[in-house]
C-alpha cells in the first residue's frame, strides 16, 4: 500500500519547470502543481508533492510509493493505475536546429537524432518507430540544452514545456514557429491501485470532469508567466 497517511496524498508531476515549479521563483507553483490543486480544491485532503525523476514516477506508481501522478496518458501503466482523465490536452511538437526545416513526419528520418523524454508516450507511430534515432533525456531542458550545443538535431515534447525550456536556455523562441505538430496528448491523473485513496476514485473522477478544460495547462502556464514572473 502507499505510504500516504493522515489524509496526505503523495503525488508527482513532470519534475521540471514549468510543470513542478518555475526556475526563476521558488514561490511560483508550476502548471502541473496548480492543475492538481484545482482537482483537489473541494476535497478535504492534504497534498504533498514528491519530486521523482520522470522515469521513477512509473515504478513508484507500480509499487504504491506514490498515490498518483499527473502526466501524459500512458498505457504501460494500465494494469497498475486507474486513469482519470482527460484533465487537459497539450500539443506535441518537434523543434529542430534553426538550419533544419521539417514539414511532415517523413522528414524525421532525415534527422541525425531526436531527444525524447525517457518513458514518455507520444503516439503509436512515433513510439514504435525504430527507424528514428531517439536519444533519451531526463527533462525537456536537458533535451533543449543538447539542441543548443548541437548534440541532437531535434527535441520532441509538449509545446509549453519546450517553449519554457528554450527560455531557460536563452534560445530563440521563434524556433517554435517552425515546429512540426505531431498531435495532442491527454493529461490525466494516474491513481495507483495500491493507494489507500483508491476508494475516492468516483469523487476524483467527478472532480477531474468538473475541472477539465482543453487548454487548462496552457492557461495555467501563461497565467504564471504573466502574473508570477513578469520579468521572464
Amino acid at each position: 500500500m502507499s505510504y500516504a497517511g493522515d489524509n496526505k496524498v503523495n503525488y508527482s508531476v513532470p519534475p521540471f519547470a514549468p510543470f513542478d515549479s518555475f526556475s526563476e521563483s521558488a514561490e511560483c507553483a508550476g502548471a502541473g502543481v496548480l492543475a492538481v490543486q484545482k482537482v483537489f480544491n473541494n476535497l478535504a485532503l492534504e497534498l504533498e508533492l514528491v519530486d521523482y525523476p520522470y522515469a521513477r514516477i512509473f515504478s513508484a506508481l507500480r509499487s504504491g510509493d506514490l498515490d498518483l501522478a499527473l502526466i501524459f496518458k500512458n498505457s504501460t501503466l494500465v494494469n497498475d493505475v486507474e486513469y482519470i482523465g482527460p484533465l487537459s490536452l497539450s500539443e506535441v511538437v518537434v523543434i529542430t536546429q534553426k538550419n533544419i526545416r521539417i514539414q511532415r513526419y517523413a522528414d524525421l528520418y532525415e534527422l541525425e537524432n531526436i531527444a525524447v523524454l525517457r518513458k514518455i508516450q507520444i503516439n503509436q507511430r512515433f513510439d514504435q518507430d525504430h527507424g528514428l534515432n531517439k536519444v533519451s533525456v531526463g527533462s525537456l531542458e536537458q533535451g533543449v540544452q543538447m539542441l543548443k550545443y548541437n548534440r541532437v538535431s531535434a527535441v520532441i515534447g509538449s509545446r509549453i514545456g519546450l517553449e519554457y525550456a528554450l527560455r531557460q536556455q536563452g534560445m530563440d523562441i521563434s524556433l517554435m514557429d517552425s515546429a512540426l505538430h505531431l498531435g495532442t496528448k491527454e493529461w490525466g491523473l494516474h491513481l495507483t491501485k495500491e493507494s489507500s485513496f483508491i476508494s475516492l476514485l468516483p469523487l476524483l473522477t467527478k472532480a477531474v470532469q468538473d475541472t477539465y478544460k482543453k487548454d487548462l495547462m496552457y492557461r495555467l502556464y501563461h497565467h504564471q508567466i504573466k502574473h508570477c514572473l513578469p520579468a521572464i
